[in-house]
């Protein structure tokens, strides 16, 4: 997608951003819609805001997707130790799929990494996610399968991480 503007998420744009969210995992399959503790947290982007960074994807005047990026320490980190810089609920709108949204956003998180001097940037990724798996692999990211785990019955969770130059 031609000219697409990676930034911080505006808070006029939480609840736009929080349901491209919930849409895209829903939509994608990744996750059940019976699975509402989840659904209510992909959908909060004003809390990712406050404790994390939001980050969105704008063409035009239109968001088309989305990021969470979290230090370590942070209380949206799940997998990052000290060095490690994590992404999650990486979510681009259906009809912009395809686009190289997802890949902007993923190199955006990779240049916040070098910028801010982090070793290693890593992130969790729900196994049915494939077209994102050959995104990660594609932009030099490898499997950490010591770390993968199930957070809920039948929800496996695959761990990836790119190492920085230094």
């Amino acid at each position: 997608m031609e000219s697409v503007t990676i930034r911080r998420a505006l808070p006029a744009e939480f609840d736009t951003v929080g349901e491209l969210t919930a849409r895209a995992y829903l939509e994608g399959g990744h996750i059940p819609a019976e699975n509402t503790h989840y659904l209510t947290s992909l959908r909060d982007a004003a809390d990712r805001a406050a404790k994390a960074e939001l980050l969105v994807a704008v063409h035009g005047d239109k968001v088309c997707g989305t990021v969470t990026v979290a230090r370590h320490g942070s209380e949206y980190t799940e997998l990052a130790r000290p060095g490690e810089l994590e992404f999650r609920m990486l979510a681009v709108a259906p009809e912009a799929a395809g686009s190289g949204v997802g890949a902007a956003l993923v190199d955006r998180v990779i240049e916040l990494a070098a910028a801010e001097s982090w070793e290693r940037v890593v992130l969790y990724s729900n196994r049915s996610m494939t077209v994102a798996h050959r995104l990660y692999e594609r932009k030099g990211f490898h499997r950490l399968p010591e770390h993968d785990w199930e957070p809920f019955p039948a929800v496996r969770l695959l761990a990836y991480a790119l190492d920085q130059a230094r």
